[in-house]
C-alpha cells in the first residue's frame, strides 16, 4: 500500500471519527433541552449533579465534558511546572475544581461560591466524587471589602452568569471577605488561582494584591466592563508591576504576550462585546 493511500485511508477514518463526536454531541444537546428535568445527571469519568434550566455551564458539561476545564489544562502545559494547589473563585457546580483534583493534576484545592443554591450542588458533586477530603468549599463572596452590602442578579437560563452587583437594586448583606484572607492556606510557588466571576474581577483582584505580589499565576475570564471599572487602570499597574507573561486562551495560539497588550485588548472594536480567558504569570 502506498503511502498516499495509506494518508487518504487515515484521513478518511479520523473525518468519520470526527462526525460521529459532532453527532454525538448533538444528541445530547436535544437530550438536555428536551427533557426539562431541574436537575440531571452527569456521569462518566466524572459525576455532576447539574442544573437542568443552565443553558451555559451545565449543558455545556453534559453535551461536551466539564466547563472550562481545558484552560486549567493548558495553562499547566504553558507554565511549564508543578502545579498543586488551586483556588477556584466562581467554582459553579464542580466542573474545573473537580477534574483536576481527581485526575491529580491537582493535589488540593479550595473552591468558592457564593451563590447559596449552586454552593449546596457543588457539595454534593465533591461528595459524589469522593474529594471532600481534598477540596475545601467556601460560601464567601470575595471581595476587597469585608461584609460588603450587594445586589444579586441571578440569570435563570444561565447558572453561570449570576452577578453580584453595587448598583440601586436591593441590596443584602454578604460574608464578603478578601482572597488575600487564603494567602497562607498554600506554598505559594505551586499554586494557580482561577477566577471567574462575571464582572466582578476587578473587586476580587484589588483584593488579592498579597498574592499578586507573590507572582500566583492566575487564570482569570475577563468581562468586557472590567474597562469601565474605577480600578481598571490600578489593576494594570498592579499587574503589570508583578508579571510578564499573559497567554490568551480562547485563540489557540498559545502566543506569549505582554499586560500591556491585555490593556489593549479591552478597547479593541472586534472583541466589543466578548469576555476572553488569559493566564497571567
Amino acid at each position: 500500500m502506498s503511502k498516499k493511500v495509506s494518508n487518504f485511508i487515515i484521513f478518511f477514518i479520523i473525518n468519520i471519527l470526527l462526525k460521529i463526536r459532532s453527532l454525538f454531541r448533538r444528541i445530547r444537546k436535544v437530550e438536555f433541552d428536551f427533557y426539562s428535568e431541574d436537575f440531571k445527571l452527569y456521569k462518566n469519568k466524572y459525576y455532576f449533579i447539574l442544573f437542568g434550566k443552565d443553558k451555559y455551564v451545565s449543558r455545556n458539561t453534559f453535551v461536551n465534558g466539564p466547563h472550562d476545564f481545558i484552560f486549567l489544562k493548558k495553562s499547566i502545559k504553558i507554565l511549564n511546572k508543578k502545579i498543586s494547589f488551586l483556588i477556584d473563585v466562581g467554582a459553579n457546580v464542580g466542573t474545573f475544581c473537580i477534574p483536576a483534583v481527581k485526575d491529580k493534576i491537582i493535589k488540593e484545592c479550595i473552591a468558592i461560591e457564593p451563590v447559596k443554591k449552586i454552593f449546596k450542588v457543588l457539595n454534593i458533586n465533591i461528595y459524589l466524587n469522593g474529594l471532600q477530603n481534598k477540596i475545601q468549599t467556601f460560601d464567601n463572596v470575595i471581595s476587597n471589602k469585608k461584609f460588603e452590602k450587594l445586589s444579586l442578579k441571578i440569570n435563570k437560563n444561565n447558572y453561570g452568569d449570576n452577578r453580584f452587583l453595587l448598583g440601586k437594586r436591593k441590596k443584602i448583606q454578604t460574608n464578603s471577605i478578601k482572597l488575600d484572607n487564603f494567602i497562607n492556606y498554600f506554598n505559594k510557588k505551586k499554586l494557580i488561582i482561577k477566577i471567574d466571576v462575571q464582572g466582578f474581577e476587578d473587586k476580587v483582584l484589588m483584593g488579592s494584591e498579597k498574592f499578586i505580589k507573590s507572582k500566583v499565576p492566575l487564570l482569570v475570564e475577563f468581562d468586557q466592563n472590567f474597562k469601565k471599572s474605577k480600578y481598571f487602570f490600578k489593576i494594570i499597574n498592579l499587574l503589570e508591576s508583578n508579571y510578564k507573561n499573559v497567554f490568551f486562551l480562547d485563540d489557540g495560539t498559545e502566543k506569549k504576550e505582554t499586560i500591556k497588550v491585555l490593556k489593549k485588548k479591552f478597547f479593541e472594536e472586534e472583541r466589543k462585546f466578548l469576555d476572553f480567558n488569559c493566564l497571567i504569570f
